[in-house]
């Protein structure tokens, strides 16, 4: 007999509700254009390699073709974020030391596809354990996880792109 959609709402924890809260929070700002200093731009992608590492980690273990279809997940998003320039119009502000970064839902988006697919990943596996040991199924969540993380990261990378090359002064 299956769970009933209340007895499996009842049994999720309470972080998970504080995790998706967060998200919110985090992903509302993101609409907003935002000055931000470089290391305010690593944060997130940190935490969402951490985040996803751990999902896969978790569900799969990282060691074997789980870890290197979440390797090649997050290469493939920092590349294809890095083709596409997202996001465009970013402006480095030299006197203030911040990038101007526009506001878009593109991270809310990418955020609550991370939070939507570990959430399924970790509600089917505890319905169906045998999951687990489903090489195709763990290669593509696994992969997924990867691709979001990469997503941040390679964002991450194309607003830092945006900061001066500071040049050596020949001193004479």
């Amino acid at each position: 007999m299956h769970p009933t959609p209340i007895q499996i709402l009842s049994h999720i924890p309470g972080f998970v509700w504080a995790i998706l809260a967060m998200i919110l929070y985090f992903g509302l700002r993101q609409t907003r254009t935002t000055a931000m200093r470089a290391r305010r731009l690593i944060v997130l992608p940190v935490l969402w390699l951490v985040f996803g590492a751990w999902g896969v980690e978790k569900s799969f273990g990282l060691d074997g073709l789980a870890g290197l279809a979440w390797l090649a997940g997050l290469v493939a998003g920092v590349l294809a974020l890095r083709a596409l320039r997202w996001p465009g119009n970013v402006r480095y502000d030299a006197d203030t030391r911040r990038f101007i970064v526009p506001g878009s839902w593109v991270p809310m988006a990418l955020m609550a596809g991370i939070f939507v697919l570990k959430f399924a990943s970790g509600m089917s596996l505890a319905l169906h354990p045998d999951y687990a040991h489903n090489t195709a199924y763990a290669l593509a969540f696994s992969a997924v996880f990867g691709l979001f993380s990469g997503a941040f990261l390679g964002r991450a990378l194309n607003i830092l792109s945006h900061r001066p090359q500071t040049s050596a002064a020949v001193v004479a």
